[in-house]
């Protein structure tokens, strides 16, 4: 077996990689840098600059499968994000949809018959098969419509009783046998399915959870991707038995199989590789790498792949690069990466029209954050205007509706064109692989600027909120940027987080990675998300099925892990505080926090989050007690751990439902636990060694003057700069990244390899002068009346899980609870965010 692993990267490292900029800071007095468009294109959130190739034609988001039509003219383009689920016909000349049909819940499988007359579509979680007729035809006369006879999952089963969970997945259509073969992602289950009466021929077991098929060039076989296996099944095409098990890499997503030769191309986006399968021998005989630079962690996230015509090249689509890799495929075992093509924002579907000219590319999130302005009097108030988008009674649109999708037309590019592509990749490329080691900077600060450098600062204590704007808390503070109207929890409710702020460090510019919760905690305890919830969290948002994760599949985990994945490696010890900790009922009734991940067993305080009396929520203020016990002993001791992770979300609020705590009650218990807290460590033993970093999950559609992902974040540590305003760009990488270097670990992704560190916020000097907190200002036990606003919709929310309700609800429900039953809601502010590398 050849094994090319890194080989492939280096070559275009090797030609394309002075092109690249690596973050540095700013230059003394250089302007601060504030959302808005390049030259060339977007600054995204996440740090990453988009300035797509080729033609656009709009879409609803994440467009997972794209099919050109035989005429070369057209393509079918399918959707499956948190809008409108749509099945496009796009013409490729024109630049437009000419045709389209939506549907409640669809997702990746997608299937065209060979005379482009019929289409099959995966209904996700509707469990239905969706058959449509096409009309490409003449100018004027394109039409989708549906055809006779869907083929539901409600149909008899044979020889089999019919699963209890179901999400359909990949297909492919069977025309030897005349069948077309549906995957079931939830169930692990594969089922051939007569097309004309929808009766289930047979099925079969194939693996945990099966992504995408395609048959084999003889077509006696059927290679299935396991996404959460790390494996390619090899299945009989008659009677679907496994004959084979090869492993690839990790999250093995869509499939591709050679036109000629017949050898089988996988992605696998958490390994940032494609894996290229011999057929015949069964086994990897090539990993090509398409990430950027040969030692990239993860991060790049292939998550398509196509195949040219003519069988000489491989694309493959780069999600968090936003890039597609361009691989000379030409010659088995000989393939290489020649170059790479800009994208939109998380590219999540690629194709090559038939006569080989065109390449098309489904682009996830659109190009930028948008704005959503407050909807007109007359305009009905709801999330979608199309069919299987949800409704919702707000007065603006929520986060998921500013998402938009789009279809990039690029022609194919020759030598010249791909390498002015490839410069221009690398140039919106904020990591390098230098990075890994050391963030430069020209200040001596207590952060060190080289991985495993010393530094003063021995203990970090993370603590991760919930879900508020920059505006909802700290919008009245005259220093920095802030929209006083915009404050719904201001100094009187949170007199700890306006304190600590100005007595240490206000930070106007921080900006969460993640979009709503689902995502938020990922990104902020491993700097990633995986494609696995990139692409979920968009379903259960939008109140559709989504695809469970559980410990046998481990979707949701990234290589790398979690922080204290990184700290287990490193032999620092860590403790988690709620941070991904479950409540588990034992034998005599009572409940205890266990862990919620492998690597956090053992490691998680039994007694946080735990009511003393069942049925009664704990506060803020009670697990702070909680934690504070432990420190103590801790101390007392000699075994504090090195790494603390905090759950400190009572600030995401119970609403207004009858007989909890209202909002104010519960955002200023969440304050006075934080003010407690930070009491409590400055005047212990270890104050002069600690770091305290604060930061919410998520911003998750509050009001904020700039952008609704901007977000509360605290730095308090005796090196920090003492009542000092940093302005500078950062994200929720940005914490990572600075405890990583405080504690001598590498960068658990690009993603915090390549965002700038908190320098600005640190000196190389110490000031022990403790910190003493505010009392409560407000009534922390005051609940709400039955008559509160939204008391009725507030009932109806489940509180238990941050990610179970509906946030932007949630945000209007408090916005008039706290402002006045009809008080306007203010338009949440889209923008594209990010710094601009010093070398440009």
């Amino acid at each position: 077996m050849i094994d090319r692993t890194g080989l492939l990267t280096l070559a275009a490292f090797l030609a394309f990689a002075p092109c690249s900029p690596a973050q540095e800071p700013p230059p003394a007095g250089a302007p601060i840098t504030r959302p808005g468009a390049t030259a060339e294109g977007f600054l995204l959130p996440n740090g990453w600059t988009v300035s797509p190739a080729g033609r656009q034609v709009s879409t609803t988001d994440l467009p997972l499968n794209i099919i050109p039509m035989p005429d070369a003219r057209h393509a079918l383009v399918a959707t499956s994000g948190y809008n409108a689920h749509e099945l496009s016909l796009v013409d490729l000349q024109k630049g437009e949809v000419v045709a389209k049909r939506s549907t409640a819940q669809s997702w990746f499988g997608l299937a065209l018959a060979a005379d482009g007359r019929r289409a099959w579509w995966s209904g996700g979680g509707g469990r239905s098969i969706l058959a449509f007729d096409i009309e490409a035809g003449e100018p004027g006369k394109a039409a989708i419509r549906p055809a006779p006879g869907e083929l539901s999952d409600e149909t008899k089963r044979q020889g089999a009783e019919k699963p209890k969970a179901h999400f359909r997945s990949g297909l492919l259509l069977d025309p030897a046998r005349r069948r077309i073969v549906s995957l079931d992602i939830q169930s692990g289950t594969i089922a051939a399915i007569d097309p004309e009466t929808g009766r289930e021929i047979r099925s079969a077991r194939a693996g945990i959870r099966p992504y995408d098929a395609a048959l084999s060039r003889d077509g006696k076989a059927i290679y299935v991707s396991d996404w959460a296996g790390r494996a390619v099944l090899v299945l009989d095409a008659e009677d679907l038995k496994t004959t084979a098990k090869i492993a690839v890499g990790e999250h093995p997503n869509q499939v591709a199989v050679h036109p000629t030769d017949g050898r089988l191309f996988v992605a696998c986006a958490s390994s940032n590789c494609v894996s290229v399968i011999d057929a015949r021998r069964g086994a990897v005989v090539e990993t090509i790498h398409t990430a950027l630079f040969p030692k990239a962690p993860e991060g790049s996230t292939p998550d398509a792949l196509a195949i040219a015509p003519d069988g000489k090249t491989l694309y493959v689509a780069n999600a968090d690069n936003n890039c597609v890799a361009v691989i000379d495929v030409a010659e088995p075992a000989r393939s290489q990466v020649k170059g790479f093509i800009p994208t939109g924002w998380y590219p999540t579907a690629v194709a090559v029209t038939p006569d080989g000219r065109s390449l098309l590319v489904g682009v996830g999130k659109g190009n930028r954050t948008k704005p959503n302005p407050r909807r007109k009097e007359a305009e009905k108030p709801r999330a979608g205007d199309e069919a299987g988008a949800p409704r919702r009674m707000l007065p603006f649109p929520y986060i998921g509706t500013t998402l938009s999708g789009a279809l990039s037309i690029v022609p194919i590019p020759d030598d010249a064109a791909l390498a002015a592509h490839t410069e221009k990749v690398y140039r919106n490329c904020p990591y390098s692989d230098r990075l890994l080691a050391a963030s430069p900077h020209p200040e001596r600060t207590a952060i060190p600027t080289k991985v495993g450098d010393p530094s003063p600062i021995r203990y970090v204590l993370y603590i991760i909120k919930e879900n508020r704007t920059y505006d909802q808390v700290l919008g009245d503070l005259p220093r920095g940027d802030g929209d006083p109207s915009l404050v719904m929890f201001g100094r009187e409710v949170t007199p700890n987080h306006h304190k600590l702020a100005e007595e240490f460090v206000l930070l106007d510019n921080l900006y969460c990675n993640g979009h709503v919760s689902a995502d938020g905690h990922p990104w902020s305890t491993m700097a990633y998300n995986t494609d696995y919830i990139a692409r979920n969290w968009a379903l259960t948002y939008s109140s559709r099925k989504g695809i469970e994760d559980d410990e046998e599949a481990d979707l949701a985990k990234a290589p790398s892990g979690y922080l204290w994945d990184a700290s287990a490696r490193a032999g620092i010890s860590y403790r988690s505080y709620g941070e991904y900790g479950r409540r588990v009922s034992q034998p005599d009734g009572t409940l205890k926090m266990e862990a919620a991940v492998p690597g956090l067993v053992g490691h998680v305080c039994p007694d946080y989050g735990v009511a003393k009396v069942p049925g009664k929520k704990v506060r803020d203020t009670e697990n702070a007690e909680t934690f504070l016990r432990e420190y103590r002993a801790f101390e007392e001791a000699g075994t504090m751990p090195r790494l603390i992770v905090m759950s400190l979300g009572e600030d995401h609020t119970t609403g207004t439902r009858a007989g909890t705590f209202t909002p104010q009650a519960c955002v200023a218990s969440n304050d006075l636990a934080l003010g407690r807290i930070v009491e409590a460590v400055s005047h212990g033993k270890h104050w002069a060694e600690t770091a305290i970093f604060v930061i919410e999950d998520d911003a998750q559609n509050g009001p904020d003057h700039v952008d609704a992902h901007r977000t509360v974040g605290l730095v308090i540590s005796p090196y920090t700069r003492r009542k000092h305003l940093d302005s500078s760009q950062y994200s929720t990488t940005s914490l990572l990244r600075t405890m990583e270097l405080i504690l001598g670990l590498p960068p658990l992704s690009q993603h915090d390899a390549a965002a700038r560190p908190m320098f600005a916020s640190f000196t190389d000097r110490a000031d022990l002068a403790p910190y003493s907190h505010e009392p409560a200002r407000i009534d922390v036990d005051a609940v709400n009346a039955p008559t509160a606003y939204g008391a009725e919709r507030s009932a109806k929310m489940d509180f238990d899980e941050y990610d179970r309700i509906d946030d932007f609800e949630l945000n209007e429900i408090l916005w008039r609870s706290v402002k006045g039953p009809d008080a306007p809601v203010p338009p949440a502010a889209r923008r594209a965010i990010a710094f601009r590398p010093a070398s440009r």
